[in-house]
């Protein structure tokens, strides 16, 4: 066998690795539950980031995460009109409970293939596999955070729009956002007024991000379970008076 063919068998091989990545990290971006233009919209946004993981050469965090920086702002853009239009079908606490269990439970088992995937691939790829291995699990965790959050966020949302409506209350998608963040930071049993400004929103992306792997990834942190205690909240909160005084603040 001559060196070209060894070299097309590799490049084949390399390829099938590159393919298997990009398959089980377009299964990570459509969690159960989100409509198919929730997942669209992910892979719009998020669709460059195992392309940067795989590149060769130092500097894939730092690609990774500049590509990462405006995700959430893009996507929370994206969801606070989207879900005016198309709430998700949860018009019980239940219902955000069922649906927020079956999303931990498919991303953390995409989070797995996904891991996999992209092990094999930088193995393929670079001399050295500790440092591939820990850029792996970084950019996973990255994904998988972020992911979850932001079904998190359009659970709580749908939910927050269904029980507006329930009380003939109609909100622009602009305050859409800021009652569904209040919702999920805040820590008492009713939506925390003082939550509703917009600078609360970087605090509830840090936490998506979380401080390591474990907390980012749906089985080691806060994430799925946060939409059903924002609906607790939700039922809690006299929404009326709520949105009232987030539009005279506004209009302060």
């Amino acid at each position: 066998m001559d060196a070209r063919d060894v070299a097309g068998r590799e490049a084949s091989r390399l390829g099938r690795m590159r393919g298997a990545a990009t398959s089980a990290f377009r299964s990570l971006l459509a969690p159960a539950g989100l409509p198919g233009d929730a997942s669209r919209q992910l892979e719009a946004t998020l669709g460059g980031v195992v392309d940067e993981a795989l590149s060769p050469g130092p500097g894939r965090l730092r690609r990774v995460k500049a590509r990462m920086a405006g995700a959430p702002d893009e996507l929370l853009t994206w969801a606070s009109t989207y879900v005016l239009d198309h709430p998700l079908p949860v018009l019980e606490r239940d219902d955000v409970a069922e649906l927020s269990a079956r999303q931990t439970k498919y991303i953390s088992a995409a989070v797995g293939g996904l891991q996999i995937a992209l092990l094999a691939a930088t193995a393929a790829t670079f001399e050295s596999t500790l440092v591939p291995a820990l850029a792996v699990d970084a950019v996973v965790g990255q994904v998988a955070a972020l992911v979850h959050g932001f079904a998190d966020w359009t659970t709580t949302a749908s939910f927050l729009v269904r029980r507006l409506r329930a009380e003939g209350l109609d909100v622009t998608s602009a305050e859409l956002r800021r009652l569904t963040t209040a919702a999920l930071v805040s820590r008492g049993k009713v939506i925390d007024p003082g939550m509703l400004p917009v600078s609360t929103e970087g605090r509830l992306v840090r936490r998506w991000a979380g401080s390591g792997l474990v907390d980012a990834l749906p089985f080691g942190s806060s994430l799925g379970r946060a939409s059903v205690k924002a609906a607790g909240r939700i039922e809690a909160t006299d929404l009326g008076a709520l949105l009232a005084q987030l539009r005279s603040s506004a209009a302060g």
